[in-house]
């Protein structure tokens, strides 16, 4: 009898520490997940980037979404590739302290200067040490000019138009 519990016990003890290795390993299981889509661009000749989701979902009160931009070389996006200050991404339906259904926002960086970037939308529910990341980062081309021959109204160009009045 003695040692049919103690291999009950032992057949107990050896599930609950799989489990908790599994927890370990993988903290996604029993954790809370949100999900949604996001589109991430480059504003043209405006040097900034907005970011917008739709469909987000969560499973615990939502704390926060936000826009964080990286160099375009990094492998790892963390504060030491991070490039300026992150971004709010809001909306009259991203409500925090509740569980969200279908809620949409957008948010829109400080303007960067020419060139290209990684961008990562990231959200936090309640109780979140980290955040979880609806979509997959996103490259992008800042430029603060607007693509496409606009008119130049420098001096040359100023000389140029009027130099065909009063013939």
């Amino acid at each position: 009898m003695a040692s049919s519990t103690k291999r009950r016990l032992a057949g107990a003890g050896i599930i609950a520490g799989l489990s908790a290795l599994t927890l370990i390993a993988n903290p996604a299981i029993g954790s809370a997940a949100i999900t949604g889509a996001a589109t991430v661009t480059a504003d043209a000749g405006a040097g900034t980037i907005t970011t917008s989701i739709t469909g987000l979902n969560t499973t615990k009160p939502f704390v926060k979404c936000e826009g964080t931009v990286y160099s375009a070389d990094a492998t790892v996006l963390d504060s030491t590739t991070k490039v300026g200050q992150s971004f709010p991404v809001t909306g009259p339906t991203m409500v925090a302290g509740q569980v969200l259904t279908n809620a949409s926002g957008v948010g829109t960086s400080a303007v960067f200067p020419d060139g290209e970037y990684q961008v990562r939308t990231k959200c936090k529910e309640e109780g979140d040490v980290d955040y979880q990341d609806p979509i997959a980062p996103v490259r992008v081309t800042v430029s603060s000019t607007t693509p496409g021959g606009g008119l130049d109204f420098g001096l040359d160009g100023l000389l140029e138009l009027f130099s065909g009045f009063g013939s």
